[in-house]
């Protein structure tokens, strides 16, 4: 998910500054159009971001990974920013913070139009996936697949997620 939205972001104009957790992934992220690249092992992400942006903090927090990196967000949300993550926040979240800044969190789970039977939203979702399809037919999108397994290996494509060390997608083929 991270790889694409980087490239979203660049396609709209957005200054983009990626995290990452190896000089590996650093390298993969600027590949793909981030104009930085923070290694979160290795810097303070809120202190680089502060620094990054004049101490105003970023406009815009995807989340993709969650945990600590969730709360890091927050924190270097700008005032009244929105932090957007597809995962459930960390139960030590910064929430006062967050409101004091008066931020706007949002979140995104691609299931909830199936799960909630919502018909509307699902058409929605079948149109940015139509726009996304566009953007890869034109070369205005990229994405990266990182392994090929068959299908009857689905666990293990499950297990390699899980680690949180692929980068780019798996693909199961019959």
């Amino acid at each position: 998910v991270g790889h694409v939205a980087i490239q979203l972001a660049k396609l709209v104009g957005a200054r983009v500054l990626a995290t990452a957790g190896t000089s590996e992934k650093a390298a993969f992220v600027r590949m793909l159009g981030a104009d930085e690249a923070i290694l979160y092992h290795d810097e303070d992400l809120v202190e680089r971001v502060m620094q990054l942006t004049g101490g105003r903090g970023a406009d815009v927090v995807f989340d993709t990974v969650g945990g600590a990196l969730f709360n890091q967000g927050i924190n270097c949300t700008a005032y009244a920013g929105d932090v957007v993550t597809l995962l459930e926040p960390p139960v030590d979240a910064p929430w006062k913070a967050a409101r004091s800044r008066n931020l706007r969190i949002g979140f995104d789970l691609m299931l909830t139009p199936m799960l909630q039977d919502l018909p509307e939203a699902r058409a929605h979702q079948v149109d940015i996936l139509r726009q996304g399809l566009g953007m890869l037919a034109n070369g205005r999108l990229r994405i990266h697949i990182s392994t090929v397994l068959p299908l009857k290996e689905a666990a293990e494509a499950h297990r390699q997620i899980g680690t949180g060390h692929t980068q780019g997608k798996i693909v199961l083929v019959p």
